[in-house]
């Protein structure tokens, strides 16, 4: 038998919501950008917010990620996957996730996958020029500090012998 839930009905004082509360229940709710704004527009309207609380924060939220990638000659590589990892509140560790790599006649992307599969995919790696060859392979796994992690690679390569050289 479930316990009743009691409301604490001694406050009458109305509570606004502050950014920080904001930010952490749609995170929490783990809402796209647009269910975002629409939340918080309504949640506006209603007058449930406090002064200052900005509506269309959700828009950037990308920004907290950029400082994670570089741009080293044509590929956009994450630099810091730690860092990245800590940002998402994920706990990096390595033996955990795999490396899928896949590749175009004119694009190559790197993503790291949950072995479990209970967490999401995280991009890594994306090149729209750079096809599948060996220079362009061996950028990618630099880029990425592949040799620090040496995650298990996974992928649809048309070139296996390319990671050959690189493990």
């Amino acid at each position: 038998m479930e316990a009743d839930f009691t409301a604490d009905l001694q406050s009458n004082e109305f509570h606004r919501i502050t950014q920080e509360e904001l930010n952490y229940l749609i995170r929490d709710l783990d809402l796209p950008k647009c269910k975002a704004e629409l939340l918080s527009s309504r949640l506006q309207q209603w007058n449930l917010l406090k002064e200052k609380v900005k509506i269309s924060v959700y828009r950037k939220r990308y920004e907290d990620l950029v400082q994670f990638f570089k741009v080293e000659r044509g590929l956009v590589a994450c630099a810091d996957i730690d860092g990245l990892m800590q940002t998402l509140y994920i706990n990096h560790i390595p033996l955990d996730w795999r490396l899928f790599i896949d590749s175009s006649k004119l694009s190559l992307k790197a993503g790291l996958l949950h072995n479990g599969n209970t967490l999401p995919s995280i991009p890594v790696g994306h090149s729209v020029h750079n096809k599948e060859s060996y220079e362009n392979m061996k950028i990618q796994m630099e880029a990425i500090n592949y040799d620090k992690f040496k995650w298990q690679i996974c992928g649809d390569l048309k070139v296996t012998a390319l990671l050959l050289g690189l493990q």
